[in-house]
């Protein structure tokens, strides 16, 4: 890959943003006054998945809502974007321990969509499940259960720090490369200790997208969240998922 063009074409062709919802997904409604509305045979295709997923996880609890959002719900979508469908629960009511409900529910979430690869118009469907009390930062929710907007998007194009995600962007790959440089003759102690920055580092970045996320403006296109986006699409977040691994493995030999 040309690291040259890489920013500028992740930029372009990864956060397009569109003057209109995906056509493949979206019509306007008379019925809305025009406003976009979920095609009902989509509608009808998603329900469906979410019914079986959720036969999937046998939980006699209600479910209190189901829910579409990410890049397909707003202006930001590419040919690459997921039909994120969340189904809303109260996980009180699966058990009291909230935390390991949400792990389990994950476990169970991985497997289902991992054996389930199901494309409809040519975007994969991802399927989760989300706890009542559980802030969800969208710029665009719809509710497939109720057929209605609970957010409505606007269009409102990006104003993006090109520079400052370069820059941010370099400077953790450089770090993550000298980890793995210190890696390869570390062993024992010293390997648990490199680990346990690794995996400090690695928060550390999962805090900042977090944060860019919550940021009432810029929200999907602030510099943390964009600087994440590069660093999944360049293979730095995978090496360090590779690198604490391997790690791990060094810690019992020397």
């Amino acid at each position: 890959m040309n690291r040259a063009v890489s920013f500028r074409n992740f930029l372009l062709e990864d956060f397009e943003y569109h003057k209109e919802l995906c056509p493949k997904v979206w019509e306007a409604s008379e019925e809305t006054g025009g406003q976009f509305r979920i095609k009902p045979e989509i509608r009808e295709k998603l329900m469906a998945i979410a019914s079986d997923f959720w036969k999937s996880l046998k939980l006699e609890v209600k479910v209190v809502d189901v829910q579409l959002t990410g890049s397909l719900a707003n202006y930001n979508w590419t040919n690459a974007s997921d039909l994120d469908v969340h189904i809303i629960v109260d996980f009180a009511e699966v058990n009291q321990d909230i935390e390991l409900v949400r792990k389990a529910l994950d476990g169970q979430r991985f497997v289902w969509n991992l054996r389930h690869p199901v494309v409809i118009e040519g975007h994969d469907v991802e399927c989760y499940v989300q706890h009542t009390e559980a802030q969800h930062k969208a710029s665009g929710l719809y509710s497939l259960l109720r057929d209605r907007w609970i957010i409505v998007p606007f269009y409102s194009p990006p104003n993006v720090d090109e520079q400052d995600v370069k820059e941010k962007t370099r400077v953790i790959v450089k770090e993550v490369n000298e980890i793995e440089n210190r890696s390869k003759s570390t062993a024992g102690k010293d390997a648990r200790e490199l680990l346990d920055y690794l995996e400090r580092f690695k928060a550390k970045i999962m805090a900042d997208r977090k944060f860019g996320l919550y940021d009432t403006i810029a929200g999907e296109y602030s510099v943390e969240n964009l600087v994440f986006k590069e660093l999944r699409k360049n293979g730095t977040i995978e090496k360090i998922i590779d690198l604490a691994s391997n790690l791990y493995s060094k810690i019992y030999y020397e």
